[in-house]
Formats: structure tokens, C-alpha cells, sequence
């Protein structure tokens, strides 16, 4: 028989073990879940610091704050120029309403509030020029890794025109990034300085004014690097920092060669290997000039307002069903992609657009010819600014081969008297419709099977002209036979303006440079006579 007291120990032993096996659960479990919060708050912060070496995110964040938008990199040095005016005005007497109502409260002069105002908004100033600096390294990194690769898949860079010139100019405005941000630093190391000898003293002034100086001179190089904005976040980005350094004077496939010649060079590499992949998917039985000048002017119309039901019923008139699948979801050059190049190639050369447009209401309306067996347009700018766009269209419609002179005149451009002489291949009169044709229907009966004929048959030329003077000029085109006699012609009046926003803008960094850098030479002699 069992002893009872025996029998109470063992009973009391079995709920202290267990209490004791709950407890260490408990511990057990709050360990992990501190591990994993632990864990989870790591990845967190590695994720917020990753934001921040993201290309995307900080352009993004640079387009609508910093650079564009609300324009940080403007507002904030500007209105750290009205505080230091206003620091060096009230230096040695404060106004009567602080004296009597706010300085006995906080004990601060007016002038030493304002340079605490001009101390914070200059650190927004380094911020914010930090960041947009941190984002064009990213954006220079991803354009070096771009190039690697492209010279990887054999692709020429380099070699390319335009190559040197577009990295020339970003190299121009990294270093102007580098000069803007050491000036603003400086700025604001000499701007603390005054905490040690106080405002109302000679050299407290002299710091102001070299802040002061620092801080314009800051802003003059900035203001330099606004005009060709770029970055590798948008395949597009490179468009507007690249200058197309030449251009084909006759454009054999007009809208490839339009398109190749804006092109920055990387965005043209990938074109070139995108054009031999497309030509590769058309019909049996379509010429591969003819469909890809198709495809330019579906795109282009679909930029007009063409929808997309129709794109693709034009895209499978020329392309395989893959094909269309390769226009449609190329990685590069989406519909999307597309839209914003024809864009830019609009707003670079409007005459040549327009010059189409008023080809295709011809062809809608079912107008007839001014001469039977020719079509002639031209256009040009009817505002130049630096240089003007002359673009003009010949083609024959009759069975015969055709000599004839282009000459351009004009007493305000250069060159003054060009003549160029070109063979027009014979053609056919039915390529211009009699009546009126729909914008886009099955078959090859519609504006935009015709146009891409008469693009790829006919003679597109491409002047730029050159002006000697701002103001009203006169361009004169003739179309003349080799004999000199005169088949039609045409005169255009344009008037010649320099661009007024970069007028400004050159004109504003040339000055803010020059006081800045006066500015800084007369403080650092007052300062170094104060201290010797």
C-alpha cells in the first residue's frame, strides 16, 4: 500500500514540470518572434536603402521635387539670397517692432535669426543637390553598364555618330553637379562660422558676403546644367541632352532615316538590331522597304489618334503573325516608347510633319495635282531658332525619267544660292488616286498604304540652313529643269528668334557666376586682411 504523503509528493512534482516546460515555450516562442521582427525590420531598412540607389524611384522623386515640380534646386537658393539681403541690411540695428516685442523673449538679434533661416534653407539647398547629384551618378553608372553591353553583343557604341559629343556633355554636367554642390558646402561652412564671431562684427560680415558669394556661384553652375536634362530611368532619356550631330542631306527610307538620325546612340543600336529582326517577319511578297515605312506611318498616325484595332489590322496587311506579336511586345520599343520618339522627332522637325500632313488632306480629299506629272511639297520653320529645317518631296508620275535642279535662295540664310540635281525615276500615274481615299481600310487603298509608297518611291531632301540675322527672312524653292527653266516653285517668309528660355538661361548663369566669383575674391581679401 502506497504511502500517502508519497502519493501528495508526486502529485505536487507533476504540474512544476510542466509549468516549468510552458515557461520555456513561452520564452521559446518570444525569442523567435523577436528574431523575425528583428529580421523583418532589417529587411525593411535594407529595402528603404535600396530605394535610394534606385534609379526609378530617385528620378521620379528629382522630376516632381527637386529639379522639376516644385523646383527646389531654384526656390531654395532664392530665397536664401532675400535672407542674406536681409541679414546684411539689419546687421548692426534690428527693427523696432523685434527689438520691442520678440528679442527680449528669445534674446536673438533680427540679423542672427535670418542667418539661421539662410542655415537651414541652405541645408535643404545640399540636400537637395546631394540627391540629384546621387541620381545622375546612377544615371551615368547605368549608361557605362549600357554601353558594356551593347560592345558585349557586338553592337558598335562608339562608334556611332554622336557618341562622343553626348558624353562629352554629360561629363560637362556632372562636373558642374560636382563645382555646384562644393560652392553650397562651402556656403554653409562659412555661413556657421559667423556663430563664433557674431554678426555685427567685421568679419561676421565678411562670412555673410562669402556665403552670399558661395551661394550664387552655386547657383550659376546649377542653372548651366538645366538645359540638357537627361537619364537611363526612361528609355527615352537620352534624347534630350543628344545633339544629332549630321543628317542625311537626301533620305532614301524617310522615316528610318528621320528616326535614325535623332536617335541617341544607344537607342539606335537597339533600332538597328529591332529593324533586321521586323524585316525578317514580313509577308511573302511585301517589299521590307515598304513595310517598315508602313509601320513608321501607322505609328505615326496612331500618335494622331489612329486606335489600336486599326494599328494591328495595318500591322497584319504587312507582318507575319509573329511579327506583329514582336511589334507589339518588343522590349525596347513599345507602342508607349514609340509614341514619346515621334514626339521628339515632331517637336525637332515640325516642317517635315507638316509637310506629310498637308500630302495625306490631298490624298483624304481627293485634291488633284498642281502638275500632273509631278508632286512637289516643301516646308520649313515657320520659326527658326538656330538653325532651320528645309525639307522638300519630288516625285514623277510620268513613264519617263526625270533630270531636274532643287534651288534654294535666300539673301538671310546660309548658304545663300544651293542647287542640287537629281534623277527622279520614272513612276506611275495611278500612285495618286483620283478621288478621295479613307485613313485606314483593308488592302493597300488607303492613305496610309499610299503615303508609304509615295515615301518610299518618291525623293524626300533635307537642308539645314543656317541664319545670318534675327528677324523676318524669305526662302525662295524652285524646281527647274537642267536647262533652267522653271517647273514650280515657292516662297516662304519665317522669321529667325533665339531661343528665349535658353537666352535666359545662359545669360542668368553667366551672371550669377560673375558676382559670385567677384564676390568671393573681394570677401576672401577683406577676411584674409582681417586675420593677417
Amino acid at each position: 500500500m502506497a504511502d500517502p504523503d508519497e502519493a501528495q509528493k508526486s502529485d505536487t512534482s507533476k504540474p512544476v514540470k510542466s509549468s516549468v516546460n510552458d515557461s520555456s515555450e513561452v520564452l521559446n516562442d518570444e525569442g523567435k518572434s523577436i528574431s523575425e521582427t528583428v529580421r523583418t525590420i532589417g529587411s525593411k531598412s535594407i529595402k528603404q536603402i535600396g530605394r535610394w540607389n534606385n534609379e526609378s524611384f530617385l528620378y521620379a522623386f528629382d522630376r516632381q521635387l527637386i529639379s522639376f515640380g516644385i523646383r527646389l534646386l531654384l526656390f531654395l537658393p532664392g530665397f536664401a539670397v532675400l535672407a542674406y539681403f536681409g541679414a546684411w541690411a539689419y546687421s548692426s540695428n534690428s527693427p523696432g517692432w523685434w527689438v520691442d516685442f520678440i528679442e527680449p523673449t528669445i534674446g536673438q538679434s533680427f540679423s542672427s535669426i535670418l542667418v539661421v533661416l539662410v542655415f537651414v534653407i541652405l541645408l535643404g539647398y545640399i540636400l537637395s543637390l546631394a540627391l540629384h547629384r546621387h541620381r545622375v551618378n546612377l544615371t551615368i553608372k547605368s549608361f557605362e553598364e549600357q554601353v558594356k553591353s551593347a560592345q558585349s553583343k557586338h553592337l558598335s557604341i562608339k562608334s556611332l555618330h554622336g557618341y562622343e559629343p553626348l558624353k562629352d556633355s554629360i561629363k560637362r554636367s556632372v562636373t558642374k553637379h560636382f563645382f555646384s554642390l562644393m560652392c553650397a558646402l562651402l556656403a554653409i561652412f562659412s555661413l556657421s562660422a559667423i556663430a563664433f564671431y557674431g554678426i555685427q562684427t567685421n568679419m561676421g560680415k565678411y562670412l555673410l558676403a562669402l556665403s552670399f558669394s558661395l551661394t550664387v556661384l552655386s547657383m550659376g553652375q546649377h542653372i548651366a546644367t538645366r538645359s540638357s536634362s537627361f537619364n537611363m530611368a526612361e528609355r527615352t532619356g537620352l534624347l534630350n541632352a543628344y545633339n544629332s550631330p549630321i543628317h542625311p542631306s537626301t533620305l532614301d527610307m524617310v522615316f528610318s532615316d528621320m528616326v535614325k538620325s535623332q536617335l541617341d546612340p544607344l537607342l539606335k543600336s537597339e533600332y538597328e538590331a529591332f529593324v533586321v529582326e521586323v524585316e525578317s517577319n514580313v509577308k511573302r511578297g511585301i517589299d521590307p522597304r515598304f513595310a517598315r515605312e508602313k509601320m513608321m506611318m501607322t505609328l505615326y498616325k496612331h500618335s494622331q489618334g489612329l486606335d489600336l484595332s486599326s494599328v494591328d489590322a495595318e500591322f497584319s496587311e504587312i507582318f507575319t503573325k509573329a511579327g506583329v506579336e514582336y511589334v507589339r511586345n518588343h522590349e525596347v520599343f513599345t507602342i508607349e516608347e514609340w509614341l514619346v520618339i515621334i514626339d521628339h522627332l515632331e517637336s525637332k522637325c515640325p516642317a517635315f510633319f507638316r509637310m506629310i500632313g498637308r500630302i495625306e488632306e490631298d490624298l483624304s480629299a481627293g485634291r488633284q495635282l498642281v502638275k500632273d506629272d509631278i508632286i512637289f511639297e516643301v516646308d520649313m520653320e515657320n520659326v527658326v531658332h538656330g538653325k532651320a529645317n528645309l525639307f522638300t518631296y519630288m516625285h514623277n508620275l510620268s513613264d519617263q525619267a526625270k533630270t531636274v535642279v532643287l534651288r534654294v535662295q535666300s539673301p538671310d540664310f546660309r548658304p545663300r544660292d544651293l542647287a542640287m540635281t537629281y534623277l527622279l525615276k520614272p513612276g506611275e500615274k495611278k500612285a495618286w488616286p483620283d478621288t478621295g481615299v479613307p485613313l485606314s481600310q483593308a488592302g493597300n487603298k488607303d492613305v496610309l498604304a499610299i503615303m508609304s509608297a509615295l515615301l518610299r518611291d518618291g525623293t524626300v531632301a533635307w537642308q539645314t540652313l543656317l541664319p545670318e540675322r534675327f528677324g523676318e527672312a524669305t526662302v525662295s524653292v524652285r524646281l527647274e529643269e537642267v536647262s533652267g527653266e522653271l517647273l514650280i516653285g515657292s516662297q516662304m517668309n519665317v522669321r529667325i528668334r533665339s531661343v528665349f528660355k535658353e537666352k535666359i538661361r545662359s545669360a542668368s548663369s553667366v551672371v550669377f557666376n560673375l558676382i559670385g566669383i567677384v564676390g568671393t575674391i573681394i570677401s576672401s581679401t577683406l577676411l584674409t586682411y582681417i586675420i593677417v
